[in-house]
């Protein structure tokens, strides 16, 4: 199928950059030495993780059990469970675990304590890591508290729990302004994780983490060199990458794999309005600290040569409707409705979420429809 034969809005990937994103993180935890364990939470597609695994990636990460299991289900049997875990979550893990590698994450001392009353009498041992704040302050414990320390001590005392190690996310990376600050996190990553799986060690032989793993799309992509003791990466964004990674300089317009396309439905002498909305683009207002009038996503004037619009603007959204304000230089001022545009989001992320399936891309046409774990209906694929 020709791309103009595909419904609007619709989701794209191009299959090459896809690829290539894909060898590029893979051939870097090579070199580095590590473990690559991609969080799937960008793309929640079993296609693309095969493909990811096909390019040496050993496990995945995952946001929620849900994802856990859909991708338990398709084959994948050594996963992560990249956020804390919450008492209502214990059984299903349990389950889970029974059926393949499962990690399990706690950053306080009640998690452990919920953890081994549930598994108490039962035949079965948890693999739990402990997370690590390096910076970012949303969870984690300072790694030079006694409650850190504290905590490995309670997964090793739990006779159904196996300390497996240490794991942190400097998502403070995001709120960088250029590449000397975002160098500095990435630095600050490795050597927190480093100094306290040291401490570990030194405090029991039984402490010592057999993980320890970082990662993030853009402490990844400026990092040159790794610590010894590091032994895992889990970036997830890398193989689409977005409008938001370009700004912090993760990488340039050509490597975003993942488009929306939408037509415009409205034109007006200083507006166009389009068919992608919030529920296809998100509200994520992008990367305002670096481009202020980054918008919500930004258009392509020609994608094949990865030029951006110029005067070109998504000002606002509504449901199924975004708003463009279009300047005397805008490729768009003039345009009639049925136009289409290619849009690259500002967090490919969410964006992904928002759509049950992906249409491959192979130049200009469809050559696959890849489905995903959740999101929206996607009605050319019915």
């Amino acid at each position: 199928m020709h791309l103009k034969e595909t419904a609007t809005p619709a989701i794209l990937i191009d299959f090459s950059k896809l690829v290539n994103n894909i060898k590029f993180m893979s051939e870097k935890a090579e070199d580095f030495g590590v473990n690559l364990r991609p969080h799937i939470k960008t793309h929640k597609c079993v296609e693309i993780a095969r493909l990811q695994r096909e390019h040496g990636t050993k496990g995945i990460t995952t946001a929620t059990l849900g994802e856990a299991a859909h991708f338990i289900q398709a084959g994948f049997d050594d996963v992560t469970l990249a956020v804390p875990i919450s008492t209502d979550m214990i059984e299903h893990a349990i389950q889970l675990s029974q059926k393949s590698s499962l990690k399990i994450l706690v950053d306080h001392p009640h998690a452990v304590e919920q953890l081994a009353s549930k598994t108490r009498g039962k035949d079965v041992i948890l693999d739990v890591l402990l997370k690590v704040d390096c910076g970012y302050h949303r969870c984690g414990v300072d790694s030079e508290s006694e409650t850190a320390v504290k905590i490995v001590r309670k997964v090793i005392e739990s006779p159904n729990l196996a300390f497996e190690g240490i794991l942190t996310h400097a998502g403070h990376s995001y709120s960088t302004a250029n590449i000397d600050e975002l160098v500095k996190i990435a630095k600050r990553e490795q050597s927190v994780m480093v100094r306290f799986a040291r401490t570990l060690s030194r405090e029991n032989t039984e402490m010592r983490p057999r993980t320890v793993s970082i990662g993030s799309t853009p402490t990844m992509m400026v990092t040159d060199e790794m610590q010894d003791g590091i032994t895992e990466i889990r970036p997830g964004n890398y193989v689409f990458f977005d409008y938001t990674q370009v700004m912090l300089g993760s990488c340039n317009v050509e490597d975003c794999a993942l488009t929306v396309l939408s037509s415009v439905i409205s034109s007006y002498q200083d507006r166009v309005i389009i068919n992608a909305g919030s529920t296809a683009l998100s509200y994520d207002p992008g990367p305002r600290h670096i481009d202020p009038n980054c918008g919500y996503g930004r258009i392509f004037d020609r994608y094949e040569a990865s030029i951006l619009a110029s005067d070109t603007l998504i000002v606002s959204l509504s449901q199924e409707h975004g708003r463009v304000e279009t300047g005397q230089r805008s490729p768009l001022s003039n345009a009639r409705i049925g136009h289409r545009i290619r849009i690259i989001p500002n967090h490919s992320c969410l964006t992904a979420n928002l759509f049950e399936c992906y249409s491959v891309m192979r130049e200009s046409e469809v050559v696959a429809r890849w489905p995903k774990y959740g999101g929206r209906s996607m009605d050319s694929t019915h």
